[in-house]
């Protein structure tokens, strides 16, 4: 019961403050580390993201915390909300450094990423964003201080394309996508990526990503320009909020109905299943499609997400696990380090988390394992993370090497069909 009137508090007060006005706790010499969400683009994101990520502080506290020259330490996070907007999240990166924190988990999007990482990266503030999936962060002169536990919209853009031509042998298709930055990003990739392998793109359309409602919105004019083309597949390159609404539009649509064979509804990364089931258009659920790097049925995400039920009494959402597993693998650096220097952190991400330089002898370290990471790294172990979010093994650019899912809804079911490895 105090566990519920917590949780309520948080959702009446914290998503507008912002910070753990349910629980006043008292931190052992705390280590702050900022978690950013863009509450007002995925409220109910940015609300698990915090769970999530309070969840695995709370595992590692519990477990004794870190030892960090002899000297037992504490994580205590402090949840900001960057709005979705660019301008909001420097703000916010100016709000950290006065407050002396160096460390941030987030934000959620990338128009906001970019933005927010230009501004760490000249305050050396190390920065791990769980869901922000543009290329350009791979690419940025960063000093090694901007980190993804989610993979790049370069990995995943290419599969979908190999997996429509060569498995499901489909030759001509169009592209739907948001009018910002990731959604041009992923139309790019995904265009460049399926005519290089002999496809043909018929057509593209973009709705104006600025609307501040598109639950309600009318997406019927942009479907209607790449379903005058008859193409056997429309690659979506949107957001969870929308996506049960552009079904529902794509229905309604009397081109689509015109149409004998309709095409394929191929959706980039994010947490459609639940929204497709809740509020999609069901008669063309099982023409929809998608891509994931989350993989539930590995043991590691059962564990988080059983954990994760038995804790806050529903089930997580897509990209949660990442933000879980960017809170441990900055710990387990940390701790290797005996630092909590961004410093100290960046040149021990990748040793803590499976990189090539990794010996063959380091210790599987699986979800809620920190205790003994802990005692293998006092004792000069190395350790390999292996999260909820699965393998990490951080590359050169600071992204993780991720394994991929196509999935599908079958009745109403989500099922996984296949699996890509990077």
């Amino acid at each position: 019961m105090i566990l519920f009137i917590s949780l309520v508090i948080f959702q009446l007060i914290g998503c507008e403050k912002l910070n753990e006005d349910y629980n006043k706790l008292i931190y052992k010499n705390p280590i702050k580390i900022a978690v950013i969400g863009d509450v007002s683009i995925g409220r109910e994101v940015a609300e698990n993201i915090f769970f999530a990520t309070k969840m695995a502080a709370d595992e590692i506290n519990s477990s004794g915390g870190l030892i960090i020259n002899e000297e037992e330490r504490e994580i205590e996070l402090i949840f900001k909300n960057s709005g979705g907007d660019p301008e909001i999240g420097i703000d916010v990166v100016n709000e950290l450094i006065d407050e002396g924190i160096n460390i941030i988990v987030g934000p959620t999007t990338s128009a906001v990423a970019v933005e927010m990482s230009e501004s760490c990266v000249a305050n050396n503030i190390l920065m791990i964003t769980y869901s922000a999936t543009i290329p350009k962060l791979s690419y940025m002169n960063d000093d090694d201080l901007i980190w993804r536990t989610c993979p790049s919209d370069a990995f995943s853009g290419t599969i979908m394309a190999k997996h429509s031509i060569d498995s499901m042998q489909l030759k001509n298709g169009a592209i739907f996508f948001r009018d910002d930055n990731f959604g041009n990003s992923m139309a790019n990739i995904i265009q460049n990526k399926f005519e290089s392998l002999g496809g043909s793109i018929l057509a593209t359309s973009s709705y104006p990503a600025e609307e501040t409602d598109l639950n309600n919105y009318n997406f019927g004019n942009e479907l209607d320009i790449l379903l005058q083309q008859k193409p056997q597949i429309i690659f979506a390159a949107v957001f969870e909020e929308e996506i049960g609404k552009i079904t529902q539009d794509l229905w309604a649509s009397s081109l689509y109905q015109d149409m004998e064979s309709k095409p394929f509804l191929f959706l980039t990364e994010g947490g459609f299943p639940n929204e497709l089931i809740a509020n999609g258009q069901p008669d063309i659920l099982e023409t929809i499609i998608g891509i994931s790097s989350s993989i539930t049925n590995t043991p590691n995400y059962i564990t988080y997400e059983n954990n994760y039920i038995a804790k806050y009494n529903f089930s997580p959402v897509t990209y949660s696990e990442h933000a879980y597993d960017a809170i441990y693998s900055i710990a387990f650096a940390m701790q290797k380090a005996q630092s909590i220097s961004p410093e100290d952190i960046k040149q021990n991400l990748r040793l803590v988390t499976g990189s090539e330089d990794l010996r063959e002898e380091s210790a599987i370290i699986n979800v809620n394992e920190f205790e003994k990471a802990r005692v293998l790294l006092l004792t000069g172990f190395e350790i390999n993370y292996e999260g909820a979010s699965g393998k990490i093994n951080f590359d050169i650019n600071g992204d993780p090497y991720s394994t991929f899912v196509i999935w599908g809804l079958v009745n109403k079911e989500y099922v996984e069909f296949s699996y890509y490895n990077l």
